[in-house]
């Protein structure tokens, strides 16, 4: 017992004697840990301040972006409108401390300011003239000396032309919000009061704890700027401001222009690393006593188990570090329960290193599978978007395709050849450079038209239709699809004069025709026995058709030429109506209950639309059928109708009852051109009107058509 006494009572004292000697030599780590600690924090503060500058430059961006993207905001760019772009402007002052707005043309010149806090000064601030987003520091001068601001210049480009740059700047002094925000929230998190500092080059520009006169004696020294500047690092250490040692962390900015130097940081008091380090000693030494009892108490308990169990842990990590993962730890000859543990433990670690190789193998050739397979479809989407390329550029027909905001973005081929430009000088220019005379709106849909253009030799006539389409941003744009159709053009007007001209002559040839088989039935060359008679009655009936189709065959060349002039002037139209209900009375009636507004016609023409309706209502009757004549007033037009009670019209028919040459299944009875009814309709809407037809088969038909009321007799 006395060896054991005198053993245990040695390795106490050594105990005792490495924790004193221990206690010394932690002094000096004490202060390294706290100094270390107190970086620690430091870097933590700088972090939030970094975030907060960061997040203070996107919220300005933001706003700016925001008004820029604007079109009422493009739109006074353009027209260099000064007042507008103020009023436009002036919401972005509302917005995240922005104190000044700014706007500078592309060639830097200042278009506007508009000022928040600082409205009495006037503010002079460097031109940035960039086709691209910056951000960061600047300094800005006024009549009392400079201040540094946190600024973000827009560019402003319409397509690809540059127009200039929108800059907001948030002001930083001593009433800034964000820096008052920031620096409690510091003060809050550290105890202790924090002093945010601003840099340009070696020149504090901007302190919370140092007043803006003693700003000059506060520059950084040589090794801060070579830190800062040169090697791009952060700075951490010590600072002697204004005979005050602090504990300070600065940080360069490294996305600014090229010649910038701006850095920021924070500082702190070093008076808080004598109280921590007073702290941490008294912890020291409590932990050293507690920790040298627990190891008097514990070490006879545990040293004879640890190093077999060790040993046998430690060769096994070995065979697991070399790649052997089928090796494991016998857990029986753990005999100590803390071993125990860590070797069951390290089994698990190993099965659940060798489950996830496993996994791993199998991911891998999951993914290799999935790159062949979009490998594939990436030729075959390249294949068929080239394909598709070919088809855009071989066909005979001009294709362009237009953004939201109008810039031409496709230009093929034959677009290329129809209108002689370019597709290179096209693309990126708005379609109206092209078409002046085309406007597409927000809502239109999906429409053909011709368009006229004057080229400087001819005049250019192409068939357009028009297609929105909506992108995966549900942004609108349209295709534009066209051809050349001058030829055809050509071809009409050179057939409308032909037959203008070939009607003319057999209307001079039909007229002494006329005239003179009037005479002969007038009996002016003498008695006319009967069947003579019928014979030249018959003649001068058909000549009358042939002069009624050329009639016809004239007006369908006018209208299709657009030379259908019509006089229009106050008419009665129950004046018109009568007089023609009379030339075929008693098989025509007319029903009138009460007078009628005058309407704006041309009474010529509108005779020979009664006369078309009446004689085909007739034509499509029976012998002894009636056909009623009707005229009311509804709203600002008055409507016409023309009722028999013939055969009907088939409904599969009624659609195609005014085109040209459409004489339908129904017209077994009688003859004609098929031109009547569509010189019908394209006279009344000449006037202004619109024609249509109701009828059921067996029953009969109902013509009705409107003309506009003369405005001056409502």
């Amino acid at each position: 017992m006395k060896l054991i006494t005198r053993i245990l009572a040695s390795f106490i004292g050594l105990v005792l004697l490495l924790s004193v000697i221990r206690t010394y030599s932690g002094v000096t780590l004490i202060e390294q840990i706290a100094l270390n600690e107190l970086q620690t924090r430091l870097s933590s503060d700088l972090n939030l301040l970094t975030f907060a500058i960061d997040r203070e430059l996107y919220h300005i961006e933001k706003h700016l972006v925001l008004t820029s993207i604007r079109d009422k905001f493009q739109y006074a760019v353009q027209q260099r409108d000064i007042k507008r772009l103020g009023e436009l402007s002036a919401s972005i002052l509302k917005g995240e401390d922005i104190d000044i707005v700014r706007f500078t043309d592309r060639r830097g010149k200042t278009l506007f300011t508009l000022q928040d806090r600082l409205t009495n000064y006037n503010i002079g601030i460097q031109a940035i003239q960039k086709h691209y987003t910056t951000k960061g520091f600047t300094l800005i001068t006024t009549e009392t000396g400079e201040f540094v601001a946190l600024y973000v210049s827009v560019p402003i480009q319409d397509g690809n032309v540059f127009l200039g740059n929108l800059m907001g700047l948030m002001v930083i002094d001593r009433h800034n919000t964000f820096i008052n925000n920031i620096k409690e929230i510091l003060a809050q998190k550290a105890d202790e009061p924090v002093g945010i500092s601003i840099f340009s080059k070696d020149k504090r520009v901007f302190s919370t704890f140092v007043s803006e006169t003693n700003l000059q004696e506060k520059n950084l020294n040589d090794e801060i700027v070579n830190t800062l500047y040169r090697e791009g690092k952060n700075y951490v250490g010590r600072n002697q401001i204004g005979g005050t040692n602090y504990i300070v962390i600065y940080k360069p900015i490294k996305d600014v222009e090229a010649g910038n130097e701006w850095a920021y940081g924070i500082a702190i008091n070093e008076g808080v690393l004598f109280s921590f380090k007073k702290r941490l000693l008294l912890t020291f030494v409590m932990i050293s006593i507690l920790a040298t009892l627990a190891v008097i108490v514990v070490a006879f308990f545990i040293t004879r188990g640890i190093n077999p169990s060790l040993k046998k842990i430690t060769d096994v990590c070995k065979e697991v570090e070399k790649g052997n993962m089928k090796i494991r730890i016998n857990i029986e000859d753990m005999k100590i329960k803390e071993f125990h543990l860590i070797a069951s433990f390290i089994n698990k670690m190993v099965e659940s290193i060798n489950e996830r190789e496993a996994t791993i193998n199998n991911n891998i050739e999951a993914i290799k599978t999935i790159n062949a397979e979009l490998e594939e479809k990436s030729k075959i989407i390249k294949f068929e978007r080239k394909k598709f390329l070919a088809i855009l550029e071989t066909i005979d027909d001009g294709l362009i395709s237009i953004d939201p905001r109008g810039a031409i973005t496709y230009f093929n081929r034959a677009a290329e050849i129809i209108t002689s430009i370019d597709r290179h000088m096209a693309i990126g220019r708005h379609y109206k450079t092209i078409f002046p005379s085309l406007d597409i709106h927000e809502n239109s849909q999906v429409v053909a038209q011709e368009l006229e253009i004057n080229e400087p030799s001819s005049v250019l006539y192409l068939k357009l239709y028009i297609s929105p389409y909506t992108l995966d941003s549900e942004e609108k744009g349209y295709i534009l699809l066209f051809r050349d159709i001058s030829k055809e053009k050509k071809i009409e007007e050179f057939k409308a004069d032909f037959i203008s001209s070939i009607a003319h002559d057999i209307k001079s040839f039909l007229i002494p025709v006329t005239g003179f088989l009037n005479r002969v039935l007038e009996e002016k060359y003498g008695h006319l026995e009967e069947p003579l008679r019928t014979k030249l009655q018959n003649i001068q009936e058909n000549t009358s058709k042939i002069y009624q189709l050329v009639e016809n065959y004239l007006n369908v060349s006018k209208i299709e030429s657009g030379r259908l002039e019509l006089s229009l002037a106050p008419s009665d139209v129950s004046e018109i109506v009568k007089d023609i209900v009379q030339l075929y009375s008693p098989r025509v009636k007319f029903l009138l209950e009460k007078e009628l507004p005058l309407v704006l016609a041309d009474r010529s023409y509108i005779e020979r639309v009664m006369v078309n309706l009446i004689v085909n209502a007739l034509k499509f009757s029976k012998e002894s059928g009636v056909v009623f004549v009707d005229a009311k007033r509804d709203e600002d037009s008055i409507v016409i109708s023309v009722k028999d009670r013939g055969i009907g019209i088939p409904s599969g028919e009624v659609q195609y009852i005014f085109e040209k040459y459409r004489r339908g299944s129904f017209g077994k009875r009688g003859d004609g051109s098929g031109l009547g009814l569509f010189i019908v309709k394209s006279i009344v809407e000449a006037h202004g009107g619109k024609i249509w037809v109701e009828s059921v088969v067996g029953e009969g038909s109902t013509f009705y058509f409107t003309l506009p009321i003369f405005k001056w007799e409502t």
